[in-house]
């Protein structure tokens, strides 16, 4: 089997998630004992959408430009378990968004904090064998889908500047439910990615999550060690009494995958 089959589904999604994180840790055929992987990830964000809290409408709108500028970042840790085609993926993710917009002749300064966990089994449903490499390691797709659930921690202050300040938060839980799938391009480099969506039944009023990768597999401290950079998306749509948030949250990501 390729060193690099063995790292390839536990660093990268989402369940991004935010949502549920791409486990990039693939072993075909796969390793009949449980394998525990570490990912953590830095997400560099922009932000296109709008919020209502409290009757005071704000866009929230950063663009990757401003990125730095308004402090717009975000943290995931992905852990995975697993044995065999069958495993479980936790993901906890933070975001900081701090937009500064103007409606009319008012000045608004607004920021958002989003926290997430989500969770749940997955299971590897496809395994292909497409070819081998010069040194005649083989080069597999796989198919993993996914079921899962998200709960979402949403804080949202917006200040009209010399007036009215409105803070409000908001906890949901969203049903997920998604995909994630591999690619080996060499016994070191592989693709990787995943989508989910949820909400809809309860929850959001509809949420998905999509992220690619290029991941390049190594070794640390005699650790199996996967680097990867990517990009993700994350759209909630969600309102709840007098609070609205409907934005997609996007940007690249950087991570590492460590397995024990």
């Amino acid at each position: 089997m390729t060193r690099l089959s063995t790292m390839a589904v536990a660093a990268g999604i989402a369940l991004a998630s935010g949502a549920q994180a791409q486990d990039i840790s693939t072993e075909l055929p796969p390793e009949d004992r449980w394998t525990v992987t570490v990912a953590p990830y830095l997400w560099m964000l922009s932000l296109d959408g709008n919020t209502t809290v409290g009757g005071i409408k704000a866009d929230v709108d950063v663009p990757f430009k401003d990125s730095i500028q308004d402090l717009s970042f975000g943290g995931m840790l992905l852990t995975t378990v697993r044995k065999g085609k069958l495993g479980f993926s936790i993901n906890g993710v933070y975001t900081r968004v701090s937009p500064d917009n103007s409606v009319g002749p008012l000045d608004i300064d607004s920021t958002a904090d989003l926290a997430q966990l989500a969770g749940g089994p997955f299971y590897r449903m496809v395994e292909w064998q497409y070819g081998e490499t010069s040194a005649g390691q083989p080069l597999r797709f796989y198919l993993e889908p996914y079921v899962g659930a998200r709960l979402n921690y949403l804080r949202v202050e917006v200040e009209v500047r010399g007036g009215q300040q409105q803070d409000e938060s908001q906890t949901w839980v969203d049903p997920i439910v998604g995909s994630r799938v591999g690619l080996d391009l060499t016994d070191r480099l592989a693709l990787f990615g995943g989508a989910d969506v949820g909400g809809v039944v309860t929850g959001s009023d509809f949420a998905w999550n999509a992220q690619a990768y290029l991941g390049y597999q190594t070794s640390v401290f005699g650790r199996e060690t996967f680097l990867s950079f990517g990009f993700r998306a994350y759209h909630a749509d969600y309102e709840g009494g007098n609070f609205k948030w409907d934005a997609t949250q996007y940007g690249p990501i950087i991570g590492t995958a460590i397995k024990f």
